[in-house]
């Protein structure tokens, strides 16, 4: 009975291990209201919240090196977040196939608003809409650092390291 209990419970680990792997990313709505509640959501760990379109070169070029950061960096307390400024009438559809093929499995969202700058003030008000931009923030909720560029992996890594030590 033993072994038939230890092998199910196997089994059923496999199954959701592999459930986890080929899920689908999950995409949602945002407006400026909701990035408070995202900040709130993740404290205790370290939040890096990157503002990317897939219209946008340079985004989508960093985008392959913040997949990893998250897939090298979560156990120790990163969470990666993308939010999509993608507006046309196809938007939803062309950044979730995005995700889809960068296989994502951090959270995601895509911008409400149709209002640009008080939606770019709600991030940051130094911000001026600059695309890529990403905005990290410590393990108590406060911004350390804001990039207005493309970035790579390992100039994320150097930003996040000690954030993550604390």
């Amino acid at each position: 009975m033993r072994t038939v209990v230890v092998v199910l419970s196997l089994f059923l680990a496999f199954q959701c291990a592999q459930a986890q792997k080929s899920s689908a990313p999950v995409l949602l709505s945002i407006d400026e209201k909701g990035f408070d509640a995202l900040r709130a959501e993740s404290k205790g760990k370290v939040l890096v919240l990157n503002v990317w379109a897939t219209w946008c070169k340079p985004c989508v070029e960093e985008f392959a090196d913040l997949v990893k950061l998250e897939k090298a960096y979560s156990k120790e307390g990163l969470d990666v977040v993308f939010v999509a400024i993608d507006d046309d009438a196809r938007a939803k559809q062309k950044v979730m196939a995005f995700l889809r093929k960068m296989s994502a499995a951090s959270p995601s969202y895509i911008k409400e608003t149709d209002n640009d700058e008080v939606f770019i003030n709600a991030l940051n008000p130094q911000w001026s809409g600059v695309l890529p931009a990403t905005f990290i923030y410590n393990r108590k909720g406060e911004l350390v650092k804001m990039k207005v560029e493309e970035s790579t992996f390992l100039e994320f890594e150097q930003l996040i390291k000690p954030l993550l030590q604390k």
